[in-house]
């Protein structure tokens, strides 16, 4: 008798489950497009200079989609809500600056006021041991691709 429930219980968190897994790349929202005129890397994964889509799965908001659809890549990264001193007129992603090793670190959205931190990878910390001063550099989008 006491299995019935759990079994109803599993089922349903099945279901969740695979409902939540299976939801369609359009429901994403797409915060900014922006041109990025450098090679970076996000945590350990290294990416051309390109043109750049950040967005967010509104039901999981602390994970950002950075795509390159002209070469087919995407990275999902988890992020930490950011809450900016000052409203923006344009979005930007600000970059850490290793010498010559650039790493995202924020992603600042104009039209909600805040912005996203990511935390550092494994390679972006040995290198923050190693050098000294580290430099930022911020990136603002060029306006025409807002949303």
């Amino acid at each position: 008798m006491k299995k019935l429930p759990l079994c109803r219980f599993a089922l349903t968190a099945l279901f969740l489950f695979l409902g939540a897994a299976s939801t369609p790349a359009q429901s994403l929202e797409k915060l900014l497009t922006i041109q990025v005129p450098f090679d970076f890397q996000i945590g350990d994964k290294a990416l051309p200079a390109g043109e750049y889509v950040v967005q967010r799965d509104p039901q999981m908001p602390q994970h950002l989609q950075i795509q390159c659809p002209r070469r087919n890549l995407s990275v999902i990264v988890f992020t930490f809500p950011l809450t900016l001193a000052k409203p923006l007129t344009r979005p930007s992603l600000t970059f850490k600056e290793y010498g010559d090793k650039r790493f995202l670190t924020e992603v600042r959205v104009a039209k909600y006021g805040y912005g996203y931190a990511l935390t550092k990878g494994k390679a972006e910390r040995r290198l923050a041991q190693a050098v000294k001063a580290a430099k930022s550099r911020t990136i603002p989008d060029a306006g025409q691709k807002n949303n």
